[in-house]
């Protein structure tokens, strides 16, 4: 270190430090020694006592690099294309400023590009203005950095920019936000009256000055430079942080503050006395928990608290209102949701989207693009924060029920869209009300209104099936906890529905829990949801009917028409009523492609392509198979195209894709238990591996089918109908696996996957 210091190359000295440092804590997990910090520091104080320094040739002649830019000893993580952005942007621009919120980056970021720029030649000036408290003091701050004196006959400002025009320049102004007057006014004599200058600024809203180019700095990307941040910190605090062992609780905890790179170091620091998941279980209260920055650190970044009310500060009374006010809001939100919610008396639509607009300008609130034009959004730190003011003025059940009939709004709206042609934009406006809708429904809860719950998740109902919305299920336990038992109608509703959750992973015994905690056993709608969840055919085709019946009663016709399919149709096929089911299911489709919705469309030819395949209407059955696979389906509607794909890409002799095809596919039903349509997949493995002459590898799954009721009868004879001879009965049982094998869908789709994990590595 000492001899790379008399060599003229500081930098390089201290990284060494650094390098020694990671080692010493990785190997053995102690810090460096006091004469080795004592050196850091006389390096860093450029120390007389370290000798004389050695100046290559390039530092002593008139480029020699001046400043006094402040070496950061930390790596800066995931900001190497902002950087050249930011440089880009120094060599076209005067005037530039780093805009976002507090906590974001922008002053590491900024050091960063003044390091970069201009090829380390010339001037770097870094001018701190937290702490100043008017616009007049900037210029003397400025003066005072590079080393100017006010002259008689001129300002401060004059006497400046005088010193700075002949010189190649780059001036950083860190932190305007509380003096856009001040630093507006240097930036623009700075920027014309200097031609080789540059300024570059830091700030949670523009300047103003002319010339001025925005550029934003966004948070860091959670799984990605986020998460390794945290990791990166957390080690340098503590050697005991497993970023192996917790890498889904970082990418949690990374998440749940936003990507805010102060945050995560916040939250990375506590792992001197909490594990990863104790953080994880602490984020609720972010604001209590991310107090322990570094003391070196100024007092506004020692806790997430003072870095937010230093921007809150900054407010005016009326915009700190309205910010509170927009807290109620979960993820993103447009501006009809804001005029709706939080307009009061005497505030004009034109003052709304103001106040909008001076949040976002102050970094208070972010804009995303949506599916129905430009959204905005609170940081969730934000939002606590905004939340707490809200608490305190009295106002929030007053806004939260607003919120709550907005959400009621909204969602009435999206189910006409559900349940005909527009399906698709109804799923994306659904998906972007979710958050919101998942806030409205747990207050609702919370306060035991469930006239007002059932009225923000009924329309929805649909969506535990279509798309596999677990969450529908989990809400429809909760609503049931608050409808009073006499209500037999909503009761049972909502059972059927909580049902589904249990139905759909073949969790029997959750199911049975459920069931006898509400009771209405023999309800139609009860026993349909246990005869699919138990595969019993008959009683499937038996109690079907009756259930479509009650649906209809209950002037739910969607949700009866998915049970026609779901439960009629499906106990047609897996009786072995093949012709009926076609005569029943074919108008349904006709219906569906005529006025949607495009999934309903989508299942019905599922089924008549299955029927057909099972009746031996081989061409047939492919035709429907690709009429489904051409049909647009929303986002997140849960499809089994993929089985029908994988047997398409083997019927056409591309192998390896029909194994990846089905091999990723059972991954996904595992990811997600969802073990009700595992048949299909199953069925699709055993006739290629049937067509390998692999019976001895497909004969686990085959056992699986054969549990499955009506269906796997039918999907044998398919399977035999292709004529292979180690699929006959007797070799079968020739090739059963013991009886400890686990014949569910589960132990079957993982049979699947590592034996086709070996056809594709073989």
């Amino acid at each position: 270190m000492t001899a790379l210091y008399r060599l003229g190359r500081q930098a390089d000295a201290l990284a060494a430090f650094q390098r020694v440092r990671s080692h010493l804590i990785d190997e053995l997990g102690v810090e460096p020694g006091l004469r080795l910090c004592e050196l850091e520091t006389r390096i860093l104080d450029q120390s007389p006592s370290l000798g004389d320094v050695q100046r290559s040739p390039s530092e002593r002649d008139d480029t020699t690099r001046r400043g006094n830019l402040p070496v950061r000893l930390d790596r800066l993580i995931g900001r190497a294309s902002l950087v050249q952005t930011l440089a880009a942007a120094l060599s076209t621009s005067a005037v530039v400023t780093l805009v976002g919120s507090g906590g974001i980056g922008k002053t590491r970021l900024g050091l960063a590009g003044a390091q970069a720029w201009g090829d380390g030649s010339g001037e770097a000036w870094f001018v701190e203005l937290a702490g100043l408290a008017s616009s007049a003091d900037v210029p003397h701050a400025v003066a005072e950095v590079i080393g100017v004196a006010e002259g008689p006959g001129r300002t401060t400002t004059q006497a400046v920019v005088a010193a700075l025009r002949p010189r190649r320049a780059l001036v950083v102004l860190d932190n305007c936000e509380h003096l856009l007057d001040g630093a507006a006014a240097m930036a623009t004599a700075l920027a014309e009256g200097c031609p080789d200058l540059r300024v570059l600024a830091t700030s949670r809203e523009r300047l103003g000055a002319r010339g001025e180019q925005l550029l934003a700095v966004p948070p860091l990307d959670t799984a990605g430079p986020a998460a390794e941040l945290f990791t990166e910190r957390g080690r340098a605090a503590s050697r005991t942080v497993d970023a192996e062992a917790h890498r889904a609780e970082i990418i949690d905890i990374c998440r749940a503050l936003d990507g805010v790179p102060l945050a995560i170091e916040l939250a990375a620091a506590r792992t001197t006395t909490l594990t990863v998941p104790e953080i994880v279980e602490r984020l609720d209260d972010r604001l209590r928990l991310l107090t322990r920055g570094p003391r070196t650190n100024a007092d506004r970044h020692r806790t997430l608290r003072a870095t937010i009310q230093w921007s809150v500060d900054l407010l005016t009374p009326e915009l700190r209102t309205f910010f509170a006010r927009l807290s109620v809001f979960a993820g993103g939100f447009d501006l009809p949701a804001v005029h709706r919610v939080c307009a009061e008396p005497g505030l004009d639509e034109a003052q709304v989207e103001d106040l909008l607009e001076d949040l976002v300008d102050q970094s208070m609130l972010g804009v995303e693009p949506g599916p129905t034009g430009r959204r905005f959004r609170l940081l969730e730190t934000l939002r606590e924060f905004g939340a707490a003011d809200l608490a305190a003025a009295g106002a929030t059940d007053q806004v939260a029920r607003r919120h709550a009939e907005w959400c009621m709004e909204e969602v009435a709206h999206i189910h006409h869209r559900l349940v005909g042609r527009a399906e698709v934009e109804g799923v994306a406006q659904l998906g972007a009300l979710w958050p919101n809708l998942r806030a409205a429904v747990d207050r609702a809860c919370r306060i035991g209104d469930h006239l007002l719950a059932d009225a923000l998740v009924r329309p929805l109902a649909a969506e535990v099936t279509l798309r596999r919305q677990g969450e529908i299920g989990e809400w429809a336990e909760r609503i049931l906890t608050v409808v009073p038992a006499d209500d037999v109608d909503r009761v049972v509703f909502w059972l059927t529905w909580a049902a589904h959750r249990y139905m759909h992973s073949g969790d029997r015994q959750g199911y049975e829990l459920v069931v006898d905690r509400h009771g209405h056993r023999d309800h139609p709608l009860i026993a349909y949801t246990r005869a699919y969840l138990y595969e019993d055919s008959t009683a499937l085709s038996s109690v079907s009917p009756a259930a479509v019946a009650e649906l209809r009663r209950m002037g739910e016709p969607h949700l009866a028409s998915l049970v026609e399919l779901a439960g009629v149709a499906s106990g047609l096929m897996a009786t072995g009523q093949l012709a009926a089911f076609d005569t029943f299911v074919a108008p349904l489709a006709a219906r569906y492609r005529a006025d949607g919705p495009p999934a309903m469309l989508h299942l019905t030819l599922l089924g008549l392509g299955y029927s057909a395949l099972f009746q031996g209407r081989t061409q047939d059955a492919d035709d429907l198979f690709d009429q489904m696979s051409h049909i647009d389906v929303p986002e997140r509607t849960f499809s089994v195209n993929r089985p029908v794909e994988a047997r398409a890409a083997f019927r056409c002799g591309n192998r390896s894709r029909a194994y990846a095809i089905l091999r990723d596919h059972a991954d996904d039903l595992l990811e997600t238990d969802v073990m009700d349509t595992a048949r299909l997949a199953a069925l699709e493995f055993v006739t290629m591996l049937s067509a390998l002459g692999r019976a001895g590898d497909a004969r686990p799954v085959q056992r699986y089918l054969e549990t499955t009721g009506g269906f796997g009868e039918l999907a044998a004879l398919a399977v035999a109908a292709d004529g292979d001879p180690l699929m006959t009965a007797p070799a079968r049982e020739a090739i059963a696996p013991p009886e400890s094998a686990d014949t569910g869908a589960r132990g079957a789709l993982e049979h699947m996957r590592g034996v086709l994990t070996s056809l594709l590595a073989g």
